[in-house]
């Protein structure tokens, strides 16, 4: 043990002693020597264990423990003091010139239990941070995962090729808007779309060329609705759509408007279809407000039901069934064949 280590603990007032791991004192300071009442010189070279009126193996152990232990360590045995003072032995291993010793030292017990209350506060202000930190990271994966599920939500509902709603996504919001307007005695109207001659279409130009025609018209058709208005791919080359809030003859202008600017697209037809350009044909139930006895199934056989006779009426047009109870099974007939630009919306 070189001088400078004793002289370096002699600058302390508590009781310190340096031990090795069989608990022989190798350097002492002053407080020590008052502490013990003994001269230091007696006390270098003596057993920890005797000191402490404790077996070998029992202060050997605890010394083991303080060797391997980066902060001071209690020891679990009393302190014999005649006064009757309550007494703390602590203890933390240390590297001298690459030998391990224990450095000691003697504190009053309401000194250390103010210390091992400090040392607990922090410990349980780690700790918290720590469950603070854990509570964001799992926030952050809950808001991850809720991501992930609304973005494979939307794919499920999603149509690959145009982006628009699939029929999944349709009979959805066809179902929400329905209750949506009955609960405010409002009217809605169902459409179906149809590209007129599509089938000549792909024969003649290619079914890369007819996909291509399905992306124009679906963006065409989105980009002439009203923010609260639905649209979706309903299969192969049909759309369907929901206008809610609407009288029949507002909704026939929205689906002109649709039918006009299909029609300005100017993509050129097959020979062997009816016109020279691509063009849609449109069926549309219009469910007068109040009306609340036609059901989803019905509104769609009636559009459906509109759109053939739109087909079966020349194409390029768009035809509206109003629903009625009494009209079920024979609708009345709306027709419009506009060739020029429908007038504005009011």
């Amino acid at each position: 043990m070189t001088d400078t280590l004793a002289e370096y603990i002699r600058l302390f007032p508590e009781p310190i002693a340096i031990v090795n791991g069989s608990g022989e004192i190798l350097a002492i300071n002053d407080g020590a020597s008052l502490f013990w009442q003994r001269h230091t010189q007696e006390l270098i070279g003596e057993s920890l264990a005797l000191l402490l009126q404790q077996s070998q193996e029992q202060v050997q152990g605890w010394l083991k423990l303080c060797q391997g232990n980066a902060q001071m360590l209690a020891a679990h045995f009393p302190v014999p003091q005649p006064e009757g003072n309550h007494w703390v032995l602590e203890g933390v291993g240390v590297n001298l010139h690459d030998e391990p010793v224990i450095l000691t030292r003697i504190v009053p017990s309401f000194s250390h239990n103010q210390q091992l209350l400090a040392r607990q506060l922090q410990q349980l202000q780690r700790e918290l941070a720590r469950q603070i930190a854990l509570v964001k990271e799992l926030q952050q994966c809950q808001q991850a995962l809720e991501q992930e599920k609304q973005h494979l939500q939307s794919l499920a509902e999603q149509d690959a090729l145009t982006g628009l709603g699939n029929r999944r996504f349709f009979d959805a919001a066809l179902n929400r808007l329905w209750q949506q307007t009955q609960a405010e005695g409002q009217a809605l109207t169902v459409a179906l779309i149809d590209i007129d001659d599509f089938k000549a279409y792909n024969d003649c130009c290619g079914h890369l060329a007819g996909d291509r025609v399905l992306q124009q018209v679906a963006q065409t058709l989105k980009a002439h609705l009203r923010s609260n208005d639905v649209i979706a791919r309903y299969g192969g080359e049909e759309f369907a759509l929901v206008l809610p809030y609407v009288s029949a003859g507002a909704a026939l202008q929205i689906l002109e408007r649709m039918l006009h600017h299909v029609r300005e697209l100017k993509i050129p037809q097959a020979d062997t279809a009816h016109h020279r350009y691509i063009t849609v044909s449109a069926g549309l139930c219009f469910v007068p407000a109040g009306e609340s006895q036609s059901t989803l199934t019905e509104m769609l056989a009636i559009a459906d039901t509109a759109l053939y006779q739109a087909k079966k009426q020349g194409r390029d047009r768009a035809i509206l069934l109003e629903w009625s109870q009494e009209a079920v099974p024979r609708p009345r007939c709306w027709d419009t064949s506009w060739r020029s630009p429908p007038p504005p919306l009011g």
